[in-house]
């Protein structure tokens, strides 16, 4: 088939003329109507025609051009190139999907992808540049896209065809790319993998990628020696290859610590590499060797002033040396080209704070909006604001942050609440049921107002919040174990709650939290064995205070004085302050050691 997609603009302006001519011819004849007698057979007969119209109406399909396109195919080629023109793009690209998956022509599908990668519309791409590689296996790009963005999604199996084709073309593909997460791959996935690299190998000895993917596979089989001896023939033909010389670092560390950074310094000297040098910092960063590390990133400040990760990292290396001062330089030049201003924000609180500027702390804190960095920033303000002590500067900085950032409000809402707790306020509670009332379907609000409740001994009205976390999400094991935790704790309702916590169990059961719930309920009912044996398996699991506690309880309870001090004992040494011990120990009299 031809490659219609070159001239779909050509068969618009074709069909447009011959519209625009029958509409003249149609018009003519309905003029001479009006002035002329009335002809009963006009209309029936063909012989009335006019024969200087029959050239225009009569077509002859064998001379269009395209003519072999199916019809359907056709229509879908113009709706999209009409909806293109009205930059209805995304109507356009599923036209065109819909073209270049019936027509076995590259051109049609080579524009669906560059529509695609104009959108962003990863799918598309993906599934274009594999229909590009199909039909045209000597497209390179096509082949790149698409082995790329399918190891990317992990579909290593279904990537391995088109990394042959793009590797076959000269494309800059790295074949050990489709060693990542290998250990991980089912037995049949390997060996695709390694007869690829093999064949690639073999057909391409002396290619620096095929050694370094040679080197890897036996890296990551556990050849160490082999892989080395790869790496060998590679750094012979491309001394100071950069991945190589990084997995030679990492092969020698295992055996030998003090000689594994050599030829990586020798690297790094001859070749002033930024990603080498990078790799060097960050193990010296690991090592806690800061001051080392702090060095190697302000040579790679020169040698890359913009480059922000560089930048984040001497900042950081500066916050943990404790130079605060100079962390403040380097993130207020971060926030100057505008890039990473989340963590570039958050750790210009943290600076201001170390300096004693808790205003200007604040202030960097208040424009962390939401990101993994939200909670963080809430948490440093949090300090600051408990530091100062006055409510109305808690409610003025949760206040202004939420306006600022209203996607943020829910984990503003608990923090104020946390913060106003904190203080003593008796508004926590208002907070958080401001916060349901904005956010309805929010367990995390309903879960904090919840605890807030039961802490502040009004449990019926805690109850009806864990229900409502229930209801919102049902059979959740952490919901139920909440409910079932929280009766267990604040009424006698045994039965129902451990009904609850069976449930839990049942759909989570290697989490230590409900193991410890169930346990504790247990031992409620008067069921001591199986009570002991879940208490044991939670602690040890996670031998939290609050687990040891309920075990330490048991324990007594059943005449094991002597275990259940010693256990006390222990726990008191690391956690001297810690309330649920103490209770603990009051509550059943346990004499402790002064």
């Amino acid at each position: 088939m031809r490659a219609c997609a070159e001239f779909v603009g050509y068969v618009i302006i074709t069909l447009m003329r011959a519209i625009k001519l029958f509409s003249i011819t149609t018009l003519l004849t309905l003029a001479g109507c009006a002035t002329g007698p009335e002809a009963p057979t006009a209309v029936a007969s063909s012989s009335a025609t006019p024969a200087s119209a029959a050239p225009l109406l009569e077509v002859d399909d064998s001379q269009l051009p395209y003519a072999d396109i199916p019809h359907e195919q056709l229509r879908q080629l113009l709706e999209a190139e009409f909806a293109i023109r009205a930059r209805d793009l995304e109507l356009g690209l599923e036209k065109l999907l819909a073209a270049s998956l019936a027509l076995p022509d590259p051109a049609v599908a080579r524009r669906a992808l560059q529509l695609a990668q104009f959108l962003r519309n990863r799918d598309a791409i993906l599934s274009m540049a594999q229909r590009v590689s199909d039909l045209a296996p000597e497209d390179a790009e096509a082949a790149t896209f698409a082995a790329a963005l399918l190891i990317e999604r992990g579909d290593i199996v279904t990537a391995l065809p088109y990394s042959k084709r793009a590797f076959a073309s000269s494309s800059d593909i790295n074949p050990a790319a489709l060693l990542n997460g290998f250990k991980g791959q089912p037995v049949q996935t390997q060996r695709l993998i390694k007869d690829l690299i093999i064949e690639l190998s073999e057909s391409y000895p002396n290619e620096p990628r095929t050694l370094f993917a040679k080197a890897l596979l036996a890296w990551r089989e556990g050849q160490a020696a082999e892989s080395e001896g790869f790496l060998m023939t590679l750094l012979l033909i491309e001394p100071y290859h950069e991945r190589g010389t990084l997995l030679l670092t990492e092969i020698r560390s295992r055996s030998d610590e003090e000689t594994a950074f050599d030829y990586l310094l020798e690297a790094i000297e001859a070749t002033n590499s930024p990603l080498l040098r990078y790799q060097y910092a960050r193990f010296l960063t690991g090592k806690q060797r800061l001051t080392e590390a702090k060095q190697q990133f302000d040579v790679l400040i020169e040698i890359a002033p913009e480059n922000i990760d560089y930048a984040m990292g001497a900042a950081l290396l500066d916050l943990e040396l404790d130079q605060p001062a100079a962390a403040l330089v380097t993130l207020d030049r971060v926030i100057s080209l505008k890039q990473r201003l989340d963590d570039a924000y958050l750790y210009r609180g943290i600076a201001l704070a170390r300096l004693g500027d808790h205003t200007g702390a604040l202030d960097a804190l208040a424009k962390v909006g939401p990101s993994q960095n939200l909670t963080a920033a809430l948490r440093e303000a949090t300090k600051l604001l408990l530091a100062d002590g006055r409510e109305a500067a808690i409610d003025t900085f949760f206040e202004a942050h939420r306006t600022a950032h209203p996607s943020g409000r829910e984990v503003n809402f608990i923090f104020h609440a946390d913060a106003l707790n904190a203080v003593g306020s008796t508004r926590a509670v208002d907070i958080l049921s401001e916060g349901v009332a904005t956010l309805s379907d929010s367990t995390r609000l309903l879960f904090a107002r919840a605890n807030l409740l039961e802490r502040a001994g009004r449990f019926e009205a805690a109850e009806s919040d864990y229900r409502s976390v229930l209801a919102l999400t049902p059979g959740d094991a952490g919901a139920l174990n909440a409910l079932g935790y929280a009766l267990t704790n604040n009424t006698e309702r045994f039965s129902e709650a451990a009904t609850l916590l069976e449930e839990a169990i049942s759909k989570d059961p290697r989490n230590p939290a409900i193991i410890d719930s169930l346990g504790w309920v247990y031992f409620k009912l008067g069921k001591n064995r199986q009570a002991e044996a879940l208490l044991k398996e939670a602690y040890q699991q996670y031998p939290d205070p609050e687990v040891a506690a309920h075990l330490i309880e048991l324990l007594w309870s059943v005449g094991r004085e002597v275990e259940a001090r010693d256990l006390m004992v222990a726990h008191l040494k690391s956690s001297p302050n810690n309330p649920m011990l103490i209770n603990t120990a009051i509550r059943l009299a346990i004499p402790l050691p002064k």
